[in-house]
């Protein structure tokens, strides 16, 4: 063959294999996604819905090898005989002409109507498993996803007229419909429920939180979660939980083996569908330093100096947040060596909660719950006073690592640490929820506060830390559920104004805790307010005293005596961390130490004197060595007198004053009181009364 042949035969060629390209790169056939669903699916209200709904933002995230398509119809049920069915409308008869390769089905918000579930529910699971034959029929080997609802949130109208419940009632169901058509399932509500910012009506999310819909909708498609990564509480210098079972946890892509390799043991398992995974550690020694490596695909995670003892979650306002250096023992603390068995993680605020109007990208930063940044090895100096002398006390008996997570922020109140899903289940609580910055339900200061941060919103549905459920669901939730010994509390100078309220948010807020963390006997150490000049305080610490007597493994210290008649931050907060420390020795490690204040038990009635006795009354004492101040007689009328009194053994006389029909002692009732009844342990004695027996007054009639 000659030059020119060659030349004209690799031409040739050249042009073949380029047209073969062109045909491969232009006849490429594309992954066809059908997106079924209702107004959700559609984009109802999003502005440019077809370029912003989640089905549209899905096509961006696929690319060009895939082709998604929109076949969302606004009211429709999933229930064949509800009030407006899908597989009646024109969406449904596109669906099925498309002959998708992939249907992502997101189908039974309305199905909550009353119109529909009460009178069609049980048809749900047969209804489904018909939707899905028909979309088999015209492709066998279609792959279906089936999606968990996105939430309706509280302030939807029918809300607590049943649509809460039924919504709970078909998710359930959507897990047993996967499992029994042997399709798979997208997990909507989870990612979406910590956002109520982008679902202005409730039900129906912005274009921001169809974007979200896209990315988890893709995740599932694709099976990438974005690789390894675990969260913040696993670092370096961290302190693990001991235990027979300690949970590690994370997330990563479906399918995936993560092996956890740990005192020279490996465990593994495999990512879940849904991007999780979690082992559990046996066998585990205490002490350390040891070194942790997590291995997914080709990514890896090592932490280092890692010890194994025992980690307290350390929460609340202010007072909990009232850094060491300011307290009163940072003089003597901080000429003391740094002690590496101690060990303290702290969420940082990007933001003080101050009387200051924050900026447009704060407030978009705690809208995507980017308020909270966390990480070990923080200085004590700025570590919560309370806390960091809780763990010295602690450490120096147990002689093991202590970690303390501190989660606190000045002004928060307690609703901002409960999840919304405990508040929802809660027929008072879940009115905390709702237009929350004019809800009398909330503290005026602490709306008042809010109000200013957030005076340059660019939302009516603008969030702040002080909401209802935001700690929770910036914070808390990513704890959850890494192991910890119990919880200390220093909180409620924010609800004051309302202490029946707190009470049913603390109980309820515990035992949500204990559930979530598979442990009952969750103990829960808690600060009683101190003493201060607000007038409200008195019944709001015996209110806290009630809690103690009520609620099983809670413990509550009495701080009254500590307190600043004028200032909110009482700066004596290494009395209130060992007062702590010394409850959980006794109450959380069982060991023989007294932690515990008198507490009056019974009145022995005279003509001119009652007699109060105590459980915990040996060695009655007063802190100052003075005669026993703080106590008040009430008689009939609701009057009342301040009287001194007198330890005559284990009993403190009253001596009562002249025809003065006494119904009720009170101790420790000053909003400000120089109450100073204490016994042995150093404790004293708190807000609290009791009743005089009638006999009494019958007698002096």
């Amino acid at each position: 063959m000659n030059t020119l042949e060659n030349r004209t035969a690799r031409a040739t060629i050249l042009s073949m294999l380029l047209f073969l390209a062109l045909i491969n790169v232009n006849g490429q056939t594309k992954i066809k996604v059908a997106c079924i669903g209702n107004s959700v699916t559609y984009g109802l209200g999003i502005p440019k819905r077809c370029v912003f709904s989640y089905p549209a933002k899905l096509q961006a995230l696929l690319g060009e090898g895939y082709e998604v398509k929109n076949y969302g119809h606004s009211g429709a049920t999933l229930l064949r005989k509800g009030h407006r069915p899908y597989y009646l409308t024109e969406e449904f008869d596109s669906a099925l002409k498309y002959k998708p390769d992939i249907a992502v089905i997101n189908l039974g918000l309305n199905d909550t109507d009353p119109r529909n579930w009460p009178d069609y529910g049980l048809a749900f699971e047969a209804d489904y498993a018909w939707l899905i034959a028909q979309f088999r029929k015209i492709n066998p080997n279609i792959e279906i996803y089936v999606a968990l609802l996105s939430p309706i949130f509280s302030g939807h109208p029918r809300f607590k007229s049943g649509t809460h419940r039924w919504h709970q009632v078909i998710n359930n169901k959507m897990v047993k419909v996967a499992r029994a058509n042997e399709v798979q399932l997208i997990d909507l509500f989870a990612p979406l429920v910590k956002r109520p910012d982008l679902f202005p009506d409730n039900i129906h999310p912005v274009k921001e939180g169809a974007a979200l819909m896209a990315k988890t909708v893709y995740s599932y498609l694709l099976k990438d979660f974005g690789g390894l990564h675990m969260p913040e509480l696993f670092g370096d210098g961290m302190v693990l939980q001991r235990g027979d079972s300690i949970p590690v946890f994370g997330k990563g892509n479906p399918g995936q083996v993560v092996t956890v390799d740990f005192q020279g043991k490996r465990r593994h398992t495999t990512v879940d569908r849904h991007g999780k995974w979690k082992l559990y550690l046996t066998g585990v020694k205490t002490g350390g330093p040891f070194v942790m490596e997590i291995n997914h695909s080709k990514q890896c995670i090592t932490l280092k100096d890692v010890l194994v003892g025992d980690v307290w979650l350390c929460m609340g306002q202010s007072n909990m947040d009232f850094p060491l250096q300011a307290s009163q023992s940072w003089g003597e603390e901080g000429r003391q060596l740094k002690n590496n068995n101690i060990r303290l993680f702290k969420f940082h605020a990007i933001k003080a909660t101050d009387n200051s109007p924050w900026d447009s990208l704060t407030l978009k930063k705690v809208n995507g719950l980017g308020y909270f940044k966390g990480y070990w090895n923080v200085e004590r100096k700025g570590f919560s006073a309370v806390a960091y002398h809780f763990g010295v006390s602690v450490q120096g008996q147990l002689n093991v690592p202590i970690g303390l997570v501190q989660l606190s922020l000045g002004g928060a109140p307690i609703e901002a640490f409960v999840d919304k899903k405990a508040l929802w289940e809660d027929p008072l609580l879940v009115n905390l929820l709702e237009n929350w910055a004019n809800s009398d339900y909330i503290m005026p200061w602490v709306r008042e506060r809010a109000t200013v941060n957030m005076s340059n919103k660019f939302s009516e549905r603008q969030r702040h830390p002080y909401q209802p459920s935001y700690i929770y669901d910036a914070a808390l939730s990513n704890i959850i559920p890494f192991d910890v010994k119990g919880i200390l509390w220093y909180q409620g100078e924010s609800n004051t104004h309302n202490p029946d309220l707190y009470k049913r948010m603390f109980f309820q807020m515990v035992r949500d805790y204990r559930q979530k963390w598979h442990n009952p006997s969750l103990p829960i150490v808690y600060a009683q307010l101190p003493g201060m000049a607000r007038p409200s305080w008195p019944n709001f610490r015996k209110m806290q005293q009630e809690i103690a007597q009520e609620l099983s493994f809670s413990e509550m210290v009495v701080t009254v005596d500590l307190g600043d008649s004028l200032d909110v931050h009482p700066t004596k907060k290494k009395k209130v961390g060992e007062r702590l420390a010394l409850k959980a020795l006794s109450q959380t490690y069982g060991m023989e130490v007294l932690a515990d204040a008198p507490k009056m038990s019974s009145v022995e009635c005279g003509q001119e004197a009652i007699f109060v006795s105590f459980d915990h009354g040996e060695g009655l004492c007063t802190l100052n060595g003075e005669k026993v101040m703080g106590f008040e007689l009430v008689n009939g009328k609701g009057q009342s007198v301040s009287v001194l009194g007198n330890i005559t053994g284990d009993q403190v006389k009253l001596t009562i004053p002249r025809d003065f029909h006494v119904k009720e002692i009170r101790y420790a009732y000053e909003p400000f009181t120089r109450a100073n009844l204490s016994n042995t342990s150093g404790m004293p004695m708190g807000t609290s009364s009791i009743q005089v027996p009638s006999k009494r007054n019958e007698q002096l009639k």
